[in-house]
């Protein structure tokens, strides 16, 4: 069970950050991608790595800010098709949902995905949590929200001033491996300087990670709008989201379905069977058809991540507890123990990438 990835064409966002900022990228992205990177459409790189990426990154560059200088750098193209669909929808909150329907093709999560919700007075950009947060993850957060920020801005010639943000993490206090920020009025107006945004406008420790954009913007026209054009590009993205889920079997599919709603909790047949459009008891012939019973998949998606989560990531055995569904430390050591005849600790000793 992978932790996700997402494609090369944002860690060459991140090589046109450091270059920005007079640094040379060689050093940073040799030890995390195939250097010099390759413009390759298809060409990936494991979210554990692309972390592991971003925080050289902010190190190298001492920027803690560094996901919001990506996104300032943020091109229509570095989100592959759908991003150059985006440029030319006929208005730009058909784009944007368009950018979220299709963002497998750029950037896969077991955590979850984006997703567009219009509403009469605007809409929302949803990205999911990647709670617990760490000095790892929270430039993936900037980015993103950052880039949706800028490319409303470049493609709808509206400075938005009326937007809004809310991050679902806290900021941080006591930071020792990047410039340390102690009092939370200096983090905020670094966010709301970079993004043009009124410090008002720009909320920390919210319920999710989201960007609200009015409905004047959603309803115009994109700056370079062609309409025969983005029909035509949108085509060929719903026929590569089908060939991308035509090879996926039921159990590959509720796999997936598991692991996006495991955080903090155990989902049920019954939920991961609505996720995927199914009754209860035909998800259930489906999984039997193919050697599986729910519960037992359950507990096999929960010892797949938590290898990749030991071998790939820094996090504590409580986060990975948490993020797999466990009811505790407790829980999670037991079943590894089960899993493996050995605590997850000396699993992690004995596998545990460290670049």
């Amino acid at each position: 069970m992978q932790l996700g990835e997402v494609s090369i064409s944002l860690a060459h966002l991140v090589s046109r950050s450091l270059s920005q900022q007079k640094i040379d990228p060689d050093p940073v992205m040799r030890p995390y991608t195939d250097w010099p990177l390759p413009a390759d459409g298809e060409a990936r790189i494991g979210i554990a790595r692309y972390m592991r990426l971003g925080h050289a990154a902010i190190l190298a560059s001492g920027d803690e800010w560094l996901g919001l200088e990506m996104a300032r750098l943020i091109h229509p193209g570095d989100f592959l098709l759908p991003g150059l669909a985006c440029a030319c929808a006929p208005t730009l909150g058909e784009g944007l949902h368009l950018l979220c329907e299709a963002e497998a093709l750029y950037s896969d999560n077991s955590r979850g995905h984006a997703r567009f919700e219009r509403h009469s007075e605007g809409g929302w950009l949803t990205f999911y949590s990647l709670a617990p947060y760490n000095a790892f993850n929270r430039f993936v957060v900037d980015s993103v929200l950052g880039s949706w920020w800028h490319l409303a801005r470049q493609l709808s010639g509206d400075e938005l001033q009326d937007a809004q943000l809310e991050i679902d993490y806290q900021i941080p206090t006591d930071e020792s491996d990047v410039k340390p920020s102690n009092h939370e009025n200096i983090w905020s107006e670094h966010y709301a300087q970079r993004l043009g945004l009124p410090p008002t406008h720009v909320r920390f420790a919210g319920s999710c990670n989201r960007l609200w954009l009015p409905a004047r913007a959603l309803d115009s026209p994109t700056r370079q709008t062609a309409p025969v054009a983005f029909a035509q590009l949108r085509q060929q993205i719903l026929q590569l989201l089908e060939a991308r889920q035509s090879h996926l079997d039921s159990v590959s599919r509720t796999r997936r379905a598991i692991a996006m709603r495991l955080s903090g909790r155990t989902p049920g047949r019954d939920e991961v069977a609505v996720a995927l459009n199914l009754h209860p008891r035909t998800l259930a012939r489906r999984l039997a058809a193919e050697g599986w019973h729910y519960e037992g998949l359950l507990d096999d998606t929960r010892r797949g991540l938590a290898e990749r989560y030991l071998r790939d990531t820094g996090m504590s055995l409580k986060e990975i507890s948490w993020i797999l569904g466990f009811a505790g430390p407790e829980s999670f050591q037991h079943a590894f123990r089960r899993w493996h005849a050995q605590p997850p600790g000396a699993w992690r000793g004995q596998h545990q990438i460290n670049t």
